[in-house]
């Protein structure tokens, strides 16, 4: 087993981070002159913030413009208490936990978004205007799927878009909602 010990004094994520890309961290995973080896690790954070940051460290420890990131999982979005009430259920001879059909992978789940994305794209003159390409397509996508992940983790109902945006705001606005219908009505009918 190895330890790796961040003093006090050291600013934790970077210093983690410098760890893992000069291979201080893994013996033999050094991203430093090969930083396409970032895509083959999973990074865990206690929040989506520090995410965010994390994002931001590696472009700065790289000295990059652009860098393929590791998939960075921030586990803060667990609700922790409902999978204890699960494994304590099953235990004490409750029902067992519901035998569910795997979902999408993230990847599968991102690419058929952006099918969506493109297709919603196609639509009003004022969609061409988000959507650059592929790239911007695939961004959007992933960000739909977070939004959708953290209004099931907060317990949002779509419909409480509704009321969101008065009618007599900007276009760009209705726009948003018309996007958000993706999300809404596009994907549900897609599974």
């Amino acid at each position: 087993m190895r330890v790796f010990s961040v003093p006090l004094s050291a600013p934790f994520l970077r210093t983690v981070i410098a760890a893992l890309v000069d291979g201080r961290l893994v013996d033999g995973f050094e991203a430093r002159t090969r930083p396409e080896k970032l895509v083959q690790a999973t990074l865990y954070l206690p929040t989506r913030r520090a995410g965010r940051m994390a994002q931001q460290i590696f472009l700065d420890e790289l000295k990059a413009d652009a860098v393929l990131l590791p998939r960075i999982v921030a586990l803060g979005d667990i609700d922790e208490d409902e999978l204890t009430f699960a494994e304590d259920a099953e235990q004490l001879g409750g029902a067992a936990p519901l035998d569910i059909t795997p979902g999408l992978g993230d990847l599968e789940r991102r690419l058929t978004l952006a099918k969506l994305v493109a297709a919603w794209a196609k639509g009003p003159v004022l969609a061409l205007l988000v959507i650059g390409g592929p790239a911007s397509t695939l961004a959007l996508a992933g960000d739909l799927a977070r939004l959708m992940d953290d209004m099931v983790t907060r317990g949002v109902g779509w419909e409480r878009l509704d009321g969101l945006v008065p009618d007599q705001l900007d276009v760009y606005w209705q726009r948003s909602l018309d996007f958000l219908r993706i999300a809404r009505q596009a994907w549900p009918a897609h599974l």
